[in-house]
């Protein structure tokens, strides 16, 4: 504080920033928040800079329902589920393949296994191996149902029938006289493959579908003494809705037993929206028909999981009442099989959608009704809850349709895309707290516009990490976090407006008016080698803000022999502001492929009469 000319002279500085605040009114946001900040993003040192823009990459016949990748010996392999098709997708200017077509024109869903992508759409599971793409029925396991049958029948159940196939086997122990082979079904659709001794017959016998048998001619030969069966018969017996069971899930998730992900767990079957169905071993072709779980109520269906610990969480749709978190456990069991038991965990927070999980860390992240929760435990009692992260950007990410919003994990944030803009969790800053009577904290946030994602994938090259969405229209798009320079700076070509503001800030005192003098006020700027910045200054008299001041690094004056000045700059703005209750500051930077960040404002102003109103 200072005096000039009798008049006292105050200084107010806005610094240490952290993120957006949509919580609360203009007025009553931290000095180190801002209520208005689209298209800025946090440094490495927490600092708001101009997000990274995209671009497109490649145009699709029909919108983009999924981006999906896998790497086969060595080399990533990208997929497109665009409109009905699907295609592999090359970066290097190639034509993409186009794989299959006859697919849902909606957002599908992919794991990796056991070497292959597993890609559920709703209308088929199809297996994609680095070499050709195929239905998952199409080489189904055959699964051995029983063993030890005798001729006219009995034996012991070994394998669950397959939920994507009608075939099975039976392995019979011949006794030397019987011609006639019961199977344990009647009224079966065909005989496939008939095996005396591990000898394919091609003749020798007959079918009668209608009583399930098969008759030799010659009776097989009983085996020798403590020998194992010796005759298999594969047949087809057609169980009315088995491999729709599967065929139409949604989503799915890769999990086992301890630390294992060979098990596929797949849900979203409108039929049965509170079953998930499990695969065999390693095998998504191998989907037992008692290898399912019901989830809590009918009424709500399952959504998505997420990994807590040793536990595997399972996520439902909120109706006000049941439980919406399940806690699937993983043992083996005595006989050696794998068992997983399911208990209620968690009651009111539950996803929105299938597409809405992520994770921050080990903190794993769900979009609900309510914003982004966390599944934690509480530090008292030792129970699950979930805790909301995202209380600074609610106001307005719940006013928008989360049932189409998609979400990823990237860069140590947690991004929701919806209606063309994002909303970000950001994990790489100081974590903080709503309020003084909160006892868990929130991230800071971020917000982004002009992000027109119908789907997300997060990619991995050269051990860093990339950002791919497609469109509605038919796009495939890039973050340009791959492109150097101020180049990365605009989104397909077209200039980013991102924009700093200040809190509608009354200065300690709204009932006195004050001038902010023209001289002493200023904005220092992030250095970079394109860079500008406008200054605009909005009072509660003012509808609209109003622009004082404008630069470019074009303006500023080399150094010497061309060095470039890699320190802050100072953007003063010689502008008087007279007689305001509330004065509010922003600097914007909407020019194509300049970069911008804001470190500090500064302003100087004198108090002057009380307000009479």
């Amino acid at each position: 504080m200072s005096k000039r000319k009798g008049a006292v002279i105050r200084t107010k500085k806005y610094e240490r920033f952290r993120g957006v605040d949509f919580s609360t009114d203009p007025a009553l946001v931290d000095d180190a928040r801002s209520p208005w900040a689209p298209n800025m993003i946090s440094d490495m040192g927490g600092m708001p800079e101009k997000r990274p823009g995209w671009r497109t990459l490649r145009t699709f016949d029909g919108r983009i329902n999924g981006l999906f990748e896998g790497v086969f010996n060595g080399t990533i392999h990208r997929l497109v589920h665009a409109g009905t098709k699907l295609y592999r997708w090359y970066t290097d200017g190639t034509a993409p393949a186009e794989l299959t077509g006859g697919l849902p024109d909606a957002r599908s869903a992919a794991v990796y296994m056991s070497g292959s992508l597993w890609l559920f759409t709703g209308a088929g599971l199809y297996r994609y191996n680095g070499t050709q793409l195929s239905l998952a029925s199409d080489g189904a396991y055959i699964p051995l149902t029983i063993i030890s049958r005798a001729p006219s029948g009995g034996g012991v159940s070994y394998e669950a029938v397959n939920l994507l196939t009608p075939r099975q086997r039976v392995s019979f122990l011949a006794d030397g006289q019987s011609t006639v082979y019961k199977l344990p079904y009647q009224d079966i659709s065909s005989v496939d493959l008939v095996q005396v001794g591990g000898i394919t017959q091609h003749s020798g016998y007959w079918v009668d579908c209608g009583a399930g048998t098969v008759t030799f001619t010659t009776a097989p030969a009983a085996p020798a003494a403590g020998a194992e069966d010796n005759v298999i018969i594969t047949f087809s017996k057609t169980l009315p809705g088995n491999t729709d069971r599967i065929n139409k899930c949604r989503t799915a998730v890769v999990w086992g037993v301890g630390a294992a992900s060979d098990r596929i767990i797949a849900t979203g079957n409108p039929d049965y929206p509170n079953y998930d169905f499990t695969s065999g071993y390693a095998d998504g072709t191998y989907w037992p028909d008692t290898g399912y779980a019901v989830i809590g109520t009918d009424e709500t269906a399952i959504l998505g999981y997420r990994r807590l610990g040793e536990y595997l969480a399972v996520v439902k749709e909120d109706n006000g009442q049941d439980s919406t978190v399940f806690l699937r456990a993983s043992t083996m069991a005595g006989d050696g099989e794998a068992v997983f038991p399911v208990k209620p965990c968690i009651a009111g927070a539950g996803a929105v959608t299938r597409f809405g999980f992520g994770n921050i860390g080990d903190e794993q992240l769900i979009l609900t009704g309510h914003g982004i929760c966390a599944l934690t435990t509480n530090s008292l009692t030792a129970e699950r809850v979930a805790q909301n992260r995202s209380y600074r950007i609610d106001p307005k990410l719940l006013s928008e349709d989360l049932s189409e919003a998609v979400s990823c994990s990237y860069d140590g944030s947690y991004l929701v895309f919806v209606g063309g803009r994002v909303y970000g969790l950001d994990g790489r800053q100081v974590r903080s707290y709503a309020s003084r009577n909160d006892t868990s904290f929130v991230y800071e946030c971020f917000y982004w516009e002009n992000v027109p994602a119908r789907c997300v994938l997060r990619a991995v090259e050269d051990g860093r990490e990339t950002l791919w969405f497609g469109t509605a229209d038919g796009r495939v798009c890039r973050f340009n976090t791959d492109v150097d320079g101020a180049a990365r700076y605009n989104d397909d070509g077209a200039a980013i407006t991102a924009v700093w503001s200040t809190r509608s800030d009354d200065d300690g005192d709204p009932m006195v008016y004050k001038t902010m003098l023209k001289n002493g006020n200023a904005v220092t700027i992030k250095p970079y080698a394109a860079t500008g910045a406008k200054i605009l200054f909005r009072t509660e008299r003012d509808a609209v803000a109003w622009q004082a001041a404008e630069t470019s690094s074009e303006d500023w004056e080399p150094l010497p022999g061309g060095a470039v000045n890699d320190a802050p700059a100072e953007i003063p703005f010689r502008c008087k502001v007279k007689n305001y209750k509330r004065l509010q500051i922003l600097v914007r930077n909407d020019a194509v492929n300049q970069g911008f960040g804001v470190y500090a404002i500064v302003k100087h102003y004198a108090a002057g009469n009380f307000a009479k109103k």
